[in-house]
């Protein structure tokens, strides 16, 4: 369901509750502060998907078309409760395949690098490295290139073998 903006510090909350240990991991103890901030510069409600799992929130889902060819996730985060269930990598599938219907030709993250479940995840299926910033990695999957890009076909379209 599309986030509102009356879901602002609940949505801050989960975010300490799903990557706190990693965000520590990284900087050292929270900084409610410097976190708040994070969140406050990027949460818009209108690119937000709050993820539901049977009238629960499960997470929450943040991405948007960074060019012509390429959607970005800017913040994906499961509940604890609801990790290790395979819900990360369903709502990643979900993000591929509507990028794929998009004709879009990449979908791009950064994940911080102690994030060591994250990355195999993006790993998994098919994301590779493409910058290390420490510390963080740009990691981005290759899709068929967009026939409106001037690439090649993708799976959906016709092809018609030589003779």
């Amino acid at each position: 369901m599309a986030a509102v903006e009356t879901d602002d510090e609940f949505l801050y909350s989960l975010h300490r509750a799903a990557l706190g240990n990693v965000v520590e991991a990284t900087w050292g103890p929270w900084d409610d502060s410097t976190q708040r901030g994070f969140h406050d510069d990027s949460f818009d409600p209108n690119r937000v998907i709050v993820v539901l799992v049977d009238g629960e929130v499960a997470g929450v889902i943040d991405t948007h078309q960074s060019s012509d060819t390429a959607l970005y996730v800017s913040r994906i985060e499961i509940m604890p409760t609801f990790q290790g269930r395979g819900l990360g990598t369903r709502l990643m599938h979900r993000l591929i395949e509507d990028a794929r219907a998009a004709d879009l030709c990449v979908v791009e993250l950064d994940v911080l690098q102690v994030n060591v479940g994250a990355r195999r995840l993006y790993e998994r299926l098919g994301f590779l490295v493409v910058r290390e910033e420490a510390p963080k990695q740009r990691m981005r999957l290759e899709l068929w290139p967009s026939p409106n890009a001037g690439g090649q076909p993708g799976p959906s379209d016709s092809v018609n073998p030589s003779p």
